[in-house]
């Protein structure tokens, strides 16, 4: 009897459903590629940098280093709370171009993408940058 029983239980455990395993995170189609803004004719000549991971985005500001969590579906895209380095912009232009660039991360809910091409856009889809592959 035990050995029915035992037979038994090995049978329906063979023609159980399994699960399949849960997804890893989502690659970005963004991931991997490096853009220099284009747009800020103001900018400092080294210009805004931003460089996608697969889970998240950093680059320079013109004067600091920045990191934040990206979230992305289909065309939107946002920036997470940003962090950033804290050295003292010892020129003006240098920090009109990081606080524009970082207005422009906060604001962005949309991003275009090409091979050679990012523009980044908020919420009413108005263009607020423009990059370029570095």
């Amino acid at each position: 009897m035990k050995r029915r029983s035992l037979l038994l239980a090995l049978l329906l455990a063979a023609c159980a459903q399994t699960t399949a395993p849960a997804p890893g995170p989502a690659t970005s189609y963004l991931a991997g590629t490096s853009w220099l803004r284009i747009d800020d004719e103001n900018a400092n000549p080294h210009g805004a940098l931003l460089e996608f991971t697969d889970d998240g985005a950093s680059g320079y500001t013109g004067c600091n280093r920045w990191f934040a969590s990206v979230t992305h579906n289909g065309e939107a895209l946002r920036f997470g709370a940003i962090g950033m380095t804290r050295m003292a912009c010892p020129t003006l232009m240098q920090r009109d171009t990081e606080r524009n660039f970082l207005a422009v991360l906060e604001a962005t809910r949309y991003g275009h993408y090409d091979q050679e091409a990012l523009v980044l856009l908020d919420a009413q889809q108005t263009v607020i940058a423009r990059f370029n592959r570095n």
